[in-house]
């Protein structure tokens, strides 16, 4: 199982709940898309590894399978 983990060792703070994000699908801007996401997850953006975990729940469609 830990080598399907994206980030291995990854500390999910209590009563964390993952913000709502507009879905990159590969067809707007990435840099936009990026910043978004950067703007939500600020409280976490000394968590590297939360914020790489997570990043995955913020893509759908072609730019989730790239």
């Amino acid at each position: 199982m830990a080598e399907l983990c994206l980030v291995p060792v990854i500390v999910i703070p209590l009563k964390f709940k993952v913000p709502d994000f507009n879905k990159y699908k590969g067809t707007t801007c990435p840099k936009t898309h990026l910043k978004v996401y950067c703007w939500k997850m600020g409280a976490y953006s000394k968590d590297e590894k939360l914020l790489m975990h997570l990043f995955q729940e913020s893509l759908t469609g072609a730019a989730f399978t790239r």
